[in-house]
């Protein structure tokens, strides 16, 4: 596993993701973005190279733009057409129980995360789609 997409608005998690991951080097590639639309966009480009596809999106819930549960609906309508597994783990400030079951409802989400993100869970989440 190589490829990792952060989607979030919030220029401070960028920064926090972006220590996080070059310290623990578990990603070799890395992109940051703060609008899902790009990363929907990017992903139905290339729904048959595997090679290009991320490994792991990390999505924040609360954005302008689109917000997670929009990017997700949106993303279940291409996820029968991907030619590879992509886990998708919802990451967020908020601990609303309401959100974590929503979460739940998407099949291709693995886990409902609790900012800040830390080494630990990243490598909890290379870990587990190592095993994929």
């Amino acid at each position: 596993m190589n490829k990792i997409v952060m989607i979030d608005d919030n220029p401070m998690e960028h920064f926090i993701a972006v220590k996080l991951l070059k310290n623990t080097g578990l990603f070799e590639s890395t992109k940051h973005v703060t609008n899902g639309y790009e990363t929907l966009q990017y992903i139905e480009e290339n729904l048959n190279n595997t090679d290009e596809l991320p490994d792991v999106i990390l999505l924040d819930i609360n954005m302008p733009d689109i917000n997670a549960w929009s990017f997700l609906d949106k993303y279940k309508a291409l996820h029968s057409k991907i030619s590879k597994p992509i886990d998708i783990y919802v990451v967020s400030s908020s601990i609303d129980a309401d959100d974590m079951l929503r979460s739940k409802t998407y099949p291709f989400v693995k886990s409902y995360l609790v900012k800040p993100l830390s080494a630990d869970v990243l490598v909890k989440i290379h870990d587990q789609c190592a095993k994929v």
